[in-house]
């Protein structure tokens, strides 16, 4: 596995991680219904989110285009980008609708757990 490989599993893995966070922070404002301020909480977490996910879907096509993986495309990882970067906004709000948010956090960890086994191949 070249460095750049080892990249994208590395971001794969640590998106993983925000999921299991932004999954948690759902489930909390679900409870409390609280509107968190935008600014002092909602963004800066976004932000951090965005600027990781970005750094994975630059590496993740790059090795797409490489290596030419089986059953993985550049629309799934544009469709990845999107819900993540999606869902890091909305775990903090509690209208959302908890059907529709699982199955994007479902679809993106089915996604990145896909790329991390299918660079090991």
């Amino acid at each position: 596995m070249t460095s750049k490989h080892k990249n994208v599993e590395v971001l794969s893995t640590n998106i993983l991680s925000y999921l299991n966070t932004i999954e948690s922070t759902y489930v909390e404002t679900a409870k409390e219904k609280g509107e968190p301020d935008f600014f002092e909480t909602v963004k800066p977490f976004a932000d951090k989110v965005f600027d990781l996910v970005q750094r994975w879907e630059e590496e993740t096509k790059s090795w797409i285009k490489e290596a030419n993986p089986k059953n993985i495309h550049v629309q799934q990882v544009d469709s990845t980008v999107e819900n993540i970067n999606m869902i890091s906004v909305q775990c903090f709000y509690p209208d959302t609708r908890e059907k529709r948010f699982k199955g994007m956090l479902q679809s993106i960890r089915y996604v990145l757990n896909d790329v991390i086994t299918k660079l090991d191949v």
